[in-house]
C-alpha cells in the first residue's frame, strides 16, 4: 500500500511594518528640532559684506572701552569708580560706537557685573563683551 505523500503547507508569517508610530516619532523629532534651533539674525553677515568696499581701508580703528570690575567697584581706564553714579557719568562721556569690554576679576561680586552691564547698555554702547578670568 502506498501512502500519498502528504505535503505540509507552510504558512509564512508576513512581516508588517506599522507606520503610525513612526509618523508620530517623525513629527516629535521635527517639533523638537524646530523648538531648539537658534535662529540667527542676518546682521552677523554685515561685517563680511562691508569689508569688500573700498572705504574700509581709510577707516580708523577705535578700540573698545574696557571696564574693569573688582571687589571695590569699577575702573574705566585710569578712572576708578566706587559708586554707580560715577560709573554712569564716565560711561556717558565715552563714544558708544566701539562698544565695551567688561573685564571681571575673580573677587568681583555678581552684582557689580550686573550693574556694569546695565550702565553700559543705558549709556548706548553698541557691542558688549564679557571677559572672565
Amino acid at each position: 500500500m502506498r501512502f500519498a505523500a502528504h505535503r505540509r503547507r507552510q504558512y509564512r508569517a508576513r512581516a508588517v511594518v506599522r507606520l503610525a508610530g513612526l509618523i508620530d516619532l517623525v513629527f516629535l523629532l521635527l517639533t523638537f528640532f524646530l523648538a531648539t534651533t537658534a535662529l540667527l539674525d542676518p546682521e552677523f553677515r554685515v561685517g563680511t559684506m562691508l569689508q569688500g568696499r573700498g572705504s574700509s581701508q581709510n577707516a580708523v580703528h577705535v578700540p573698545p572701552v574696557v571696564v574693569h570690575v573688582h571687589a571695590e567697584g569699577w575702573s574705566v581706564g585710569p578712572r576708578a569708580c566706587s559708586t554707580v553714579s560715577q560709573l554712569r557719568h564716565v560711561l556717558e562721556g565715552l563714544p558708544s560706537e566701539p562698544g565695551v569690554d567688561i573685564a571681571v576679576s575673580a573677587d568681583a561680586p555678581a552684582g557689580h557685573v550686573v550693574v556694569a552691564v546695565r550702565e553700559a547698555r543705558q549709556a548706548g554702547m553698541q557691542a558688549l563683551r564679557l571677559q572672565t578670568p
